[in-house]
C-alpha cells in the first residue's frame, strides 16, 4: 500500500511539473510516428520470437499462442480489472472519510464593532485555520445495494473474461482449418492444371498435324490460364486465411507461418437433450444473465432506499491563529440528516421504471435460454451432417483411388493417353481434398457445438472424466 501511495504521489509530482512547465501541448503526427514505430518493432520481436520456436504449428500450438497474445483477451482482463477496482471503490462508503482543510484570511483594515464612540476589534487582521473533517455514513441502505451491484458486475466481467477465451480458441480454430482446407484445394487446382498443360500440349500437337481445329488449340489454352488465375486466386485466399490466423493469435499479418495438419477434437458422445442441459449450466451468456437480474433487483432496493432517510455523522477538529478566541483548538460534533419528502414523485416513478427494468431481465435470460436452446440443436444437426459429409467423401476417395489403381495399369500398356492418366489423377486428388476438407469442417462443427455448450474440448474431457469416476465410486 505504502509503495503504490508512494508511487501516485510521483506520478501526480511529474504532472505537477509538466503543467507548470508549459510541456502540455499535443503532436497528433509526432505521437502517431512514435507509436508505429514503437509497436511494430514490438510486434516484430514477438512474432518472430513465437514462430522461431517450431518449424509447423498444429492446432493446440495456435490456441494457446492466441490465449497468451489476444488482445481482445488482455482488453478483457483489464476491464476485470477495473470492475474490481470500482467494486473496492464502492467499499469505501462503509468508511470514513477525513479531509484536511487550510484557509488562510487577510483584511485590509482589522474588523471592528463600534461600541458607542469607541470600537472593539473582532478578531486578527490575519487568520489561520486548520481543520481536520470526519464524516461518516451511519444510516444510508443504498450503500449496501450500490457494493452488490458492483460486486455482480466484477463476477461479469469475470465471465466476459472467459467467454472471451473461448471466442478466441473457436477464432483459433476456424482460422487454423480454413488455411488447411485452402491448402488442399491448392493441391488439388495444381493437379487440375498438370492435367490442362498436359492436355493443351496433346491438342497443340494434334492441330500441327491437322487432326483439330484452330479454336480447339484455343480452347485448351484458355483451360490452362484459366485453371492458373483459379489457382492465383485461391494462392491468395492462403496468404489472407494466414494473415488472419496470424492476428487471431496476436502476432503480425505480415509473417509467414507454417502449418501442420492435426484433428485432436473428439465429438461429444452424449444426446442432444444432455448436451443442450450442459449448455444451460455452463455457456456464459446465462450465467451474465443471471448476474444482470441480481443488478436489476439491487436497483429496485436502491429506487426503495430513496423514500428512506439518510443518516451522517461527523467532527471537525479546528486549529485557528486568532488570538481573539479563547479556545484555539475545538471540536466540533454533529449528525445530519436528510429525508426526501416531496420530489415531484420522482422517486416513486424512479421505483416503478425499476421494478419494470427487472422484469425485463427475467424477460432477456428468458429469450437468451431459447436461442441459446436453438444454437445447440443447430451445432449438433450441423455436427452430424458433417460425420454424414465425412463417411461420403471416405466413400468417394476408396472409389477414386481403385479407379486410379485400374488407369495406371492401363496407362503402362498403353491403352490411354497420358491426358486421361492426369484426369484421373486429379479426380483422385480432388476425392482426397473433399476428404480431408470434410474431415477438418468435422473438426470446426466440434469445436463451434463446445462454443455452444460454454466450453472447450479440455474441459469437456475432464468433465467426462470426472463424470466416469464419480460413476466407479
Amino acid at each position: 500500500m505504502n509503495e503504490t501511495i508512494q508511487k501516485i504521489l510521483f506520478e501526480g509530482g511529474i504532472l505537477f511539473l509538466l503543467i507548470i512547465a508549459g510541456c502540455g501541448k499535443y503532436n497528433g503526427l509526432l505521437e502517431r510516428q512514435s507509436h508505429i514505430e514503437k509497436y511494430q518493432k514490438q510486434l516484430d520481436e514477438r512474432t518472430n520470437e513465437v514462430l522461431s520456436t517450431k518449424g509447423a504449428f498444429g492446432l493446440n500450438d495456435c490456441v494457446e499462442i492466441a490465449l497468451a497474445n489476444n488482445l481482445n483477451i488482455r482488453s478483457s482482463e483489464i476491464r476485470q480489472r477495473i470492475a474490481k477496482l470500482e467494486r473496492k471503490v464502492s467499499f469505501s462508503n462503509f468508511l470514513p472519510t477525513v479531509n484536511l482543510d487550510y484557509q488562510y484570511t487577510r483584511w485590509d483594515k482589522q474588523p471592528k464593532v463600534k461600541f458607542g464612540s469607541t470600537a472593539a476589534a473582532m478578531h486578527d487582521q490575519r487568520v489561520r485555520e486548520i481543520t481536520w473533517k470526519i464524516q461518516m455514513n451511519i444510516f444510508n441502505p443504498s450503500t449496501w445495494f450500490l457494493y452488490a451491484m458492483h460486486q455482480r458486475g466484477e463476477e461479469i466481467t469475470e465471465i466476459v473474461t472467459k467467454y472471451t477465451r473461448q471466442m478466441t480458441v473457436l477464432e483459433a480454430t476456424i482460422n487454423y482449418y480454413h488455411c488447411l482446407s485452402l491448402k488442399q484445394i491448392e493441391h488439388a487446382l495444381q493437379s487440375q492444371l498438370n492435367a490442362a498443360v498436359a492436355l493443351e500440349k496433346e491438342i497443340s500437337a494434334f492441330y500441327e498435324e491437322g487432326l483439330v481445329t484452330q479454336w480447339q488449340a484455343e480452347q485448351a489454352q484458355v483451360l490452362v490460364l484459366s485453371k492458373k488465375t483459379t489457382l492465383d486466386g485461391v494462392r491468395y485466399a492462403i496468404r489472407q486465411a494466414e494473415a488472419d490466423l496470424l492476428v487471431s493469435m496476436g502476432l503480425s499479418p505480415l509473417a509467414e507461418i507454417s502449418l501442420e495438419a492435426q484433428q485432436p477434437l473428439k465429438d461429444p458422445t452424449e444426446s442432444l437433450e444432455e448436451l443442450v442441459a450442459e449448455a444451460l449450466i455452463s455457456n456464459p451468456q446465462l450465467h451474465i444473465a443471471d448476474r444482470n437480474i441480481a443488478i436489476e433487483k439491487e436497483k429496485v432496493k436502491v429506487a426503495l432506499a430513496g423514500f428512506l432517510p439518510r443518516l451522517v455523522g461527523f467532527a471537525n477538529r479546528t486549529r485557528s491563529s486568532d488570538s481573539f478566541l479563547l479556545y484555539d483548538n475545538f471540536w466540533t460534533f454533529g449528525l445530519s440528516g436528510t429525508m426526501s419528502v416531496f420530489n415531484g414523485f420522482a422517486n416513486i416513478n424512479e421505483y416503478k421504471t425499476a421494478k419494470e427494468r427487472q422484469k425485463d431481465a427475467f424477460i432477456e435470460r428468458e429469450q437468451q435460454t431459447l436461442v441459446l436452446m436453438l444454437e445447440v440443436v443447430k451445432a449438433y444437426l450441423n455436427l452430424e451432417d458433417a460425420k454424414g459429409q465425412s463417411l461420403l467423401a471416405q466413400k468417394a476417395f476408396a472409389a477414386s483411388s481403385r479407379h486410379l489403381a485400374e488407369a495406371e495399369e492401363k496407362w503402362r500398356e498403353g491403352l490411354i493417353q497420358s491426358s486421361d492418366m492426369l484426369d484421373v489423377l486429379a479426380e483422385k486428388d480432388n476425392a482426397q481434398m473433399e476428404l480431408t476438407n470434410n474431415r477438418f469442417q468435422l473438426q470446426v462443427s466440434i469445436a463451434t457445438l463446445y462454443n455452444v455448450m460454454g466450453i472447450t474440448d479440455k474441459e469437456y474431457e475432464e468433465s467426462r472424466y470426472d463424470k466416469s469416476v464419480a460413476k466407479n465410486n
